[in-house]
């Protein structure tokens, strides 16, 4: 078991730079930068932050792609003490804007876009509209800057080294380092505020767990936001001294393209994007050989699916639990564990990380083969919601226990066992159903894509199950033949009253389905109230 250090973000670099100074750091579309000029271009441009007047424990917001600019952007505010205010890419204006009011940000640096979105374009205004918006610096690729200084504009020379020397002998390991939000598949997503220390020792840990050295090449697959690729990807590769390698795009042809040309080793998704890749039908042309291994995580999957995920990209699939308000660290597979093991299970409770299961009504823990919600407690813990003690007290209790509303069993092997949502569980006549065991059942048809269960009103039982099921394009699927082979695996009050036949299922940005709306959709389509 590694120790916890008391570091910083940027003292992890620091250490990183020392020991591996003329390995590569960071590469992106053919320019690669070594850890110690990627040092040096992080101290440039912490410098042109407390020039543009970044104060220690100011919320400075990021709204780019995975970039050069913002990975500088990114090590530059946790050199000086600034609070990285992460922002999800594919964000309304209205949507920026209430997270913004919400969470104080002074400053916002911004990138070229995402998709159909031109950030720019999309921010002027803002400083008008948001009074404690002082800013908002462009730093991305293209040069098409709306109007808005950049990042190159902002003069270094106007802060001396050793000022930076000050700012950053000023910052804490302990001090709020981040601000993430939760995924807001239900709600306005709350701010989670996390410190630089379970920052810096979640990449930590999860390079060991990944095996990670000094010759891997992490392929940077989701966006940086994401609690899962901050911790798994940007962190762990530097804890490691590895390459962090950024694709053209999230594209899956830009993906495979990373791990073929780039000889990437290390990758990480959600279930989705692995699923995505995997049904491209030119899939087996690409030479994924360089794999060695990856984490999967974000959201549930069948171990069908797992199992078809690592023997397509012929890697190690290591099986992870983690939430934005845990720092993305829960629980996490060995590569040595069976594949019985990491297909069926999420792994088991991180070092340094108390795990135990609760009876969802009693509080009392339940024991081995039992479900209940999983709860944790340590290093990992969110320091709380920015301006929400109410919410932050649901979540924490006094005894500092974390309760994740994630439902699971643990077995003798000390393994966790997912079983769905606490707020996703169908209660029909009393009886509780977990989504994910509905779902699991259709796990392996090759006629299905997708399929996600949600409860819909009924008047005697109170809920019924209704499955929405995404099937392959071209695939001929009947009502009947999937209730029939739900009836072989289920018991009868398990089986679905209704299964729909969807084009897609609504989704977050980082592939999760947003259950309330497809259960608004599946009752409007229903004809029910």
């Amino acid at each position: 078991m590694l120790p916890l250090e008391d570091l910083t973000v940027s003292q992890l670099l620091r250490r990183t730079v020392e020991r591996f100074p003329a390995l590569p750091a960071l590469e992106w579309c053919g320019q690669v930068w070594s850890y110690r000029a990627l040092d040096r271009q992080v101290d440039e441009t912490a410098r042109r932050l407390l020039g543009w007047g970044v104060e220690k424990g100011e919320h400075v917001g990021i709204w780019c792609e995975a970039e050069p600019n913002a990975i500088l952007a990114l090590y530059a505010l946790e050199r000086i003490g600034a609070v990285a205010t992460l922002l999800n890419t594919s964000l309304r204006r209205s949507e920026l804007a209430a997270l913004l009011r919400h969470t104080d940000v002074s400053r916002l640096i911004v990138g070229d876009g995402y998709k159909n979105l031109d950030y720019p374009a999309l921010c002027r205004g803002l400083t008008e509209e948001l009074p404690g918006l002082r800013a908002v610096l462009y730093a991305g690729l293209s040069g098409r800057s709306g109007g808005f200084d950049s990042l190159e504009d902002l003069a270094p020379v106007t802060v001396s080294a050793q000022a930076l020397a000050r700012a950053e002998a000023a910052v804490s390991p302990q001090d709020t380092g981040f601000i993430l939000y939760t995924s807001g598949t239900t709600t306005l997503p709350k701010a989670v505020l996390g410190s630089q220390y379970s920052r810096a020792n979640s990449g930590i840990q999860q390079a060991r767990d990944l095996g990670a050295g000094e010759h891997d090449r992490f392929c940077v697959a989701m966006p940086i936001f994401h609690c899962f690729s901050l911790s798994v990807n940007v962190m762990a590769a530097c804890a490691a001294g590895a390459c962090l390698y950024l694709p053209e795009s999230r594209r899956t042809t830009a993906l495979l393209e990373a791990v073929s040309r780039g000889r990437c080793t290390v990758m990480s998704c959600v279930p989705a994007l692995y699923h995505a890749i995997l049904c491209r039908p030119d899939f087996g042309q690409w030479d994924l050989s360089s794999l060695r291994v990856g984490f999967i995580g974000g959201s549930m999957y069948p171990a069908e699916l797992f199992r078809q995920i690592e023997e397509g990209f012929g890697f190690t699939l290591l099986s992870s639990l983690g939430q934005t308000e845990a720092t993305a660290g829960i629980t996490a597979a060995s590569p040595g564990d069976p594949l019985a093991v990491r297909a069926s299970t999420v792994g088991h409770f991180m070092d340094h990380v108390e795990g135990k299961i609760l009876h969802i009504h009693t509080g009392e823990e339940m024991p081995l083969g039992q479900p209940g919600e999983i709860c944790v407690r340590g290093y990992v813990v969110m320091q709380g919601y920015y301006q929400q003690p109410a919410c932050t007290a649901r979540a924490v209790d006094r005894e500092g226990w974390l309760h994740t509303g994630d439902m699971g069993f643990l077995d003798a092997g000390g393994n966790v066992h997912m079983t769905g949502r606490l707020k996703e569980l169908i209660i029909r006549g009393g009886e509780n159903i977990s989504p994910a065991e509905v779902e699991a059942a259709l796990a392996g048809e090759p006629l299905v894509r997708e399929c996600k269960a949600v409860g819909v009103p009924d008047r005697h039982y109170g809920e019924e199950v209704c499955l929405c099921v995404v099937p392959q394009p071209q695939a001929r699927l009947t009502e009947g033949a999937v209730r029939a082979r739900l009836c072989r695996r289920l018991a009868d009050f398990k089986v679905p009253k209704y299964v729909l036949f969807l084009p897609e299922l609504p989704k977050t940005v980082t592939g999760k389905v947003r259950p309330a709306e497809l259960a608004g959709l599946a009752k409007e389509k229903l004809g029910l109230e």
